[in-house]
């Protein structure tokens, strides 16, 4: 159990590189935010994103574990999920957690019993991979149902969505062009 006693060691350090790997996703001046507004409240996201990191760290971390799905992470993906990003960016985050743990605690392990560790450890992880990868997936399938819905209906909240409107101007457009009798 090395392996495990080193990841609560340096559960912070790690947590702090994973965070960093995950923002290198997104715009400099958002990054800059990120790092600097502490606040919860004034930086919701951020704070989604450390609550999720840490939440899934924790997760991954333990061997008695099977669910991978927690309330900040599933709200850390669905924020990705409305970002135009690729399947495989949006989850690559999970991935980088193998580098980040070998640099922090590999030259610790001595033991060559703690290989079977670091092979449950990347199973772990890779479980982790496909899950949060489903988890995506859903919260992408619901934004286009909604898109469909939108579209299909002509409604959005109640209101005539931009969509509807636009196609109801091209008929009107239309309808008037078809209107004026050709000149010759």
């Amino acid at each position: 159990m090395q392996l495990d006693k080193l990841l609560v060691e340096n559960r912070e350090i790690i947590l702090k590189q994973w965070k960093d790997c995950l923002l290198t996703k997104f715009a400099p001046e958002t990054i800059l935010f990120f790092q600097k507004q502490k606040d919860q409240f004034a930086n919701p996201m951020g704070h989604k994103i450390s609550v999720g990191l840490a939440e899934l760290f924790d997760v991954i971390c333990d061997t008695s574990s099977r669910e991978v799905e927690t309330p900040s992470l599933g709200q850390l993906i669905k924020l990705r999920a409305v970002q135009q990003v690729s399947a495989s960016d949006a989850v690559s985050f999970v991935i980088q957690l193998k580098k980040i743990v070998r640099k922090e605690c590999l030259s610790n392990i001595k033991t060559r019993e703690s290989y079977e560790e670091w092979l449950a450890f990347d199973v772990r992880v890779d479980t982790a991979v496909l899950a949060v990868f489903d988890m995506f997936m859903a919260s992408r399938e619901q934004i286009y149902k909604v898109r469909v819905n939108e579209l299909s209906s002509g409604r959005l909240n109640g209101a005539v969505c931009p969509s509807a409107m636009m196609k109801k101007e091209q008929e009107q457009q239309a309808q008037a062009a078809a209107d004026i009798p050709a000149l010759k």
